[in-house]
């Protein structure tokens, strides 16, 4: 009789039709979970991207801080060379003053000193043995040699590396020229140790999932990291870059293979479920009608189930015949398009939706997919025409659906709506460039502002001078007696002049101070005498107020070095305003003492206070506390700012500490020796004088 299948009772069990219905639904079904499963995992990437990015720019902020902070060392070294600028000078406190920079943030091999460019100081000891009477201007490298010529020539800190150290180790090199009235005395090093400030911010070079490149062309970690499109930073470093990348470990789809096992075996038992529904409604008949009426309830319900699942996806569905020809759309089209169902079906749907000048395009994709003779998928961006007329840009995902002997059964296309993501990412474009140009018109105000100021400036000068002149010579009765209250009068326009002369100057210096050509010179400063000079001025302005004034100047302070007008302007600005803000029967007191090698100034009263949310603005340019047209006291807003400029330019520190009506104390820190130092945020100390 031959193999024609297994039979039952009511007939043929296995039929080819019905196996080619099964097999159709389940690649149907199949490729619907592969995109469902396709958008999910692009979903927990675009998430896991963010993460790593987020991680990755707190890295690189924190490398970035930890170099820079041991390099600042370098300019501490430079001013030890100008001040023992002998052999036996540098020989005898060389060790002692590298040992205390040696022991600050940590990271750092060594310190060198190389007169001429031979290296001849190196700390600590046990590192001069490989690198003592090494000449770094004819090292054997290519590249030190240019670094260190590069230092010579600029003037400026030269970072180098990093390499493997000829004394061992993973290191960056930094490394200044220092000059001794204006002649090349010689090389600065210093080597900071790479893995110990990887360590301090939390990046393990020796991880998989790591990899730092420099400029140039060294890499350390896994450089196949590179080649799994991970999250990229670059730091800026002085003259080099450093480029951190990153990836998850074991790669992105591992990092997302746990979530995407389980949502894959939640998702894909019901493909099984209703392929093998879909098998067993086809393979049993009792007879013949009640298998035409079983087939037909169960095939209602499939789709059903089929529609509700597409209904649900929160994609557009579109699925073509060979011939092009729509054979079915989910819920999603007719509420993004706007047509009814009715509309769609049965007709050819790249001429329905697809706006004309796109329709080559997509014809392309569906002729491409129909004749490679795989199940292979596309994707395209194209504009979609709404029942309305409205376009709506979507991204397509076109797949081939073909059967078991390889012919083509149709096309299903998988669309999602990015109108709204491509207009956000153009708005967001668009703000970028206006807040670009709004930047440059601010500078471009501010710059106009200071050339104002300074014009302004020089203008008021003249006639201020020629007024404060007369009104002197006036009181000095050289061309004629005049009487007290004519003497009196005289008094309060010389004392208005004095202080319209100080605010000229004031604005003047801060004019000038942000040009980049603006210098002052330095000299020794008495200190001492300075400030009983300018006590001595004020206190008649005080005395007018009723307020009570006191200085504690200590007699040990020495001579600094500094620009004794700037300084003059400094403590003026700081007394006149404790005796503006103090009220009647008040107190301010002026005191300086000594702490170490720094001179400690204070300035303190019990006056009106500044809020404490308002405490860290009153060092900007033009700043009041108090802003308003009615506010009860003058002046310009810009005395603490000019007196921040003048102690930084001196090397110092200043700052406030204040409670509202309770009063003001305003500190001041100031080297001794002025030279490029940092300053400690441990203030407790100075805060107890």
């Amino acid at each position: 009789m031959g193999d024609q299948g297994k039979t039952g009772p009511h007939g043929l069990l296995f039929r080819p039709d019905k196996v080619m219905i099964t097999v159709f639904l389940f690649l149907f079904l199949l490729v619907i979970w592969t995109q469902v499963n396709f958008w999910y995992e692009q979903d927990l990437i675009h998430d896991l991207r963010s993460e790593e990015e987020n991680t990755l720019i707190l890295q690189a902020n924190a490398l970035s801080m930890g170099v820079n902070k041991r390099v600042v060392l370098l300019d501490s070294l430079a001013s030890f060379t100008q001040l023992h600028n002998t052999c036996e000078s540098m020989e005898e406190h060389f060790f002692d003053y590298a040992e205390v920079l040696y022991t600050g943030p940590g990271g750092i091999r060594n310190f060198a000193i190389a007169p001429g460019g031979v290296q001849q100081y190196v700390y600590p000891p046990e590192e001069a043995a490989n690198v003592k009477g090494h000449d770094l201007i004819n090292d054997s490298r290519e590249d030190v040699r240019n670094d260190v010529e590069l230092a010579i020539s600029s003037g400026k800190v030269i970072l180098s590396g990093p390499y493997e150290l000829r004394q061992g180790g993973l290191g960056l090199v930094a490394r200044e020229a220092t000059f001794i009235d204006g002649e090349f005395f010689g090389i600065l090093s210093m080597v900071i140790d790479m893995p110990v400030v990887f360590e301090e911010v939390g990046i393990d070079p020796e991880s998989d999932n790591v990899v730092l490149s420099a400029s140039n062309g060294t890499v350390f970690g896994n450089p196949d990291v590179l080649l799994k499109d991970p999250v990229v930073q670059t730091i800026y470093l002085y003259n080099k870059e450093l480029t951190i990348a990153r990836i998850p470990e074991g790669g992105w789809e591992r990092a997302i293979l746990k979530q995407t096992y389980v949502f894959k075996a939640i998702t894909l038992l019901p493909v099984f479920l209703l392929s093998l529904m879909a098998y067993f409604v086809l393979s049993r008949q009792e007879d013949l009608t009640s298998s035409v009426a079983q087939r037909t309830r169960e095939l209602k319900m499939e789709k059903e189930l089929t529609q509700r699942y597409l209904d649900d996806s929160g994609v557009m569905f579109i699925m073509v015949n060979a011939e092009g020809l729509v054979i079915l759309i989910n819920r999603k089209v007719t509420e993004l398009l706007g047509y009814e169902e009715e509309e769609v079906m049965g007709t050819n749907w790249v001429d329905r939706i697809i706006p004309e000048a796109d329709r080559p395009m997509m014809r392309d994709i569906c002729h491409s997919l129909m004749d490679s003779g795989t199940e292979e998928s596309q994707y395209c961006e194209c504009s979609t025409i709404t029942k309305s007329g409205e376009k709506k840009l979507v991204l397509w995902h076109n797949s081939a659906i073909r059967d078991e002997d390889g012919e083509l059964t149709g096309i299903l296309a998988a669309g999602k709506d990015i109108t709204e993501i491509r207009k956000n990412e153009d708005a967001l474009k668009k703000y970028a460039e206006e807040v670009s140009i709004k930047n440059e018109q601010l500078k471009s105000l501010d710059m106009m502002k200071d050339e104002f100021i300074s014009n302004i400036s020089h203008e008021l000068r003249t006639p201020m001078n020629s007024i404060k002149g007369f009104a002197e010579v006036l009181h000095s009765e050289s061309v004629g007696t005049i009487n007290p209250g004519q003497k009196k009068a005289l008094d309060r326009i010389i004392n208005a002049s004095y202080k319209l002369e100080k605010l000229i100057d004031s604005l003047l210096y801060m004019a000038s101070s942000k040009k980049e050509t603006f210098s002052c010179s330095f000299s020794m400063v008495d200190l001492n005498l300075l400030l009983e000079d300018i006590y001595s001025n004020l206190l008649q302005d005080a005395d007018s107020k009723g307020i009570r004034m006191s200085m504690d100047i200590v007699s040990s302070i020495p001579e600094i070095e500094g620009n004794e007008d700037h300084l003059g302007k400094v403590f003026w600005n700081l007394l006149n305003n404790a005796i503006k803000f103090t009220s009647r029967g008040g107190s301010v007191s002026l005191k300086a003492s000594l702490i170490g090698d720094q001179v400690h100034i204070s300035v303190e009263d019990n006056g009106i206070g500044i809020p404490e949310e308002k405490l860290a603005s009153v060092f900007d340019d033009f700043y009041q506390v108090d802003g308003s047209p009615t506010r009860k006291y003058g002046g310009a807003g810009i005395g603490l700012f000019i007196s921040k400029k003048i102690i930084s330019t001196h090397g110092g520190d200043i700052w406030v500490e204040s409670s509202e009506d309770k009063g003001t104390m305003v500190h001041v820190i100031l080297p001794v020796d002025h030279k490029e130092r940092t300053i400690s945020d441990d203030r407790d100390e100075y805060d107890s004088q």
